[in-house]
């Protein structure tokens, strides 16, 4: 019977974190309304630019704090905070549509809700025993990704044929009842772990920041820098070499996204830190070089490569800091190292728009991107001198 337990509860858990990161990945659907809300409210793209930055800021803050709060609160009533500000955040401006309550409700309620709900996700999945730990987290993960690629083509057309107001209205109704099938597994889960006596990991115990940890985190912002800017300007970069169909190096960067974010996680448990750092900086680095060819073939393998690195950083990440601190510390640890995506999202668009316009030409973007992958490199090379001391 403990058996059956433990099978029930790893399920229940599972299904609440890809729920939880599925709705959180509603983050990548805003680009969806840019046009319809221009439109409606007559804002301009610097008006709706710093929506998505404020998003990004507090999406960061979100996956910074969920620690804390489910230490306060419990993984339940964080959820239910999570599933509250994301839902609520829509249904605001769906009631009331103006850049105020676009601010407040998308900008700040959804972008922390998402934030934490993504951070209750990964506590969840890390949580899990270590067998299937890592493949969890990737399941976990490789949610949040999928969203991204399955909202924009189910909800294109009728979010461009639909008055904002309306659609927020019906999309924060949605996540509630997204919430509700959430919360409901992780009672499920939580009445078994009861019935069992025994939770999959012990309390954590306080780690400081260290060397390793900076050097893991430096590695994450120079990964997430060199993806994120060129998805800024992965069409444009596409038409530049003369691709007619640009948009698909768009498609090709989500595809390779997605699969760096599904698998990333269990190759980091198999493959281990060193080896796992040096591939992930080889293919940014290699990828980046194929682009910079301008070969169409090579741009489309490019594209592939540096979304994989993208989407496998956040996947990889979590593993490697629980091979170094143990499981019980990923959420808490991977909350601070976050922090380097959220500055790589407000630097890397904004400088990769400036050195085209300095030069007319990606190449000096896209060099800069080589240089941070060789860097990246080097950070991996120097950290695979530090012993790990703790197990996964």
């Amino acid at each position: 019977m403990a058996t059956e337990y433990k099978v029930t509860t790893t399920l229940l858990m599972l299904t609440a974190a890809v729920l939880a990161n599925g709705a959180a990945g509603l983050l990548y659907a805003w680009s969806l309304f840019i046009l319809p809300i221009e439109g409606a409210l007559s804002l301009n793209r610097a008006d709706l630019g710093l929506i998505s930055s404020v998003a990004l800021v507090s999406f960061t803050l979100g996956v910074l704090v969920v620690p804390i709060i489910m230490s306060r609160i419990g993984r339940l009533y964080a959820a239910i905070l999570a599933f509250a500000l994301m839902a609520g955040g829509h249904l605001l401006f769906g009631i009331s549509a103006s850049w105020i309550t676009l601010v407040l409700g998308y900008g700040l309620g959804f972008g922390v809700g998402s934030g934490l709900a993504y951070g209750f996700a990964l506590s969840l999945a890390a949580s899990l025993p270590a067998g299937i730990r890592a493949l969890s987290i990737g399941l976990s993960l490789g949610a949040f990704a999928l969203s991204g690629i399955v909202l924009p083509v189910v909800l294109g057309n009728w979010i461009s044929t639909t008055a904002p107001g309306t659609a927020f209205l019906r999309i924060g109704i949605a996540t509630l009842v997204v919430g509700a099938l959430c919360t409901t597994a992780l009672v499920g889960a939580a009445g078994v772990v009861r019935d069992s006596g025994k939770t999959a990991l012990p309390p954590s115990e306080p780690i400081s920041i260290d060397k390793p940890f900076l050097i893991l985190s430096l590695i994450l912002f120079l990964i997430c820098f060199t993806g994120l800017a060129v998805v800024s300007q992965a069409t444009a970069i596409a038409a530049a070499a003369g691709i007619a169909a640009a948009g698909y190096a768009t498609t090709a960067l989500t595809v390779g996204y997605l699969a760096g974010s599904l698998i990333g996680a269990p190759f980091a448990e198999q493959s281990g830190e060193r080896n796992t750092l040096l591939l992930l900086s080889i293919f940014t680095f290699l990828g980046l070089l194929a682009m910079i060819t301008q070969s169409q073939v090579l741009l489309f393998i490019g594209s592939i490569l540096t979304g994989l690195t993208l989407g496998g950083v956040g996947s990889i990440m979590p593993v490697l800091l629980g091979l170094r601190y143990g499981a019980t510390n990923i959420s808490r640890l991977f909350g601070r190292m976050i922090i380097g995506y959220g500055l790589a999202g407000l630097i890397a668009p904004g400088i990769a728009g400036m050195l085209f316009e300095s030069a007319q030409s990606y190449t000096p973007m896209l060099v800069l991107c080589v240089a941070m992958a060789a860097l990246s490199l080097t950070a991996g090379l120097v950290l695979g001198k530090l012993a790990i001391k703790q197990k996964y």
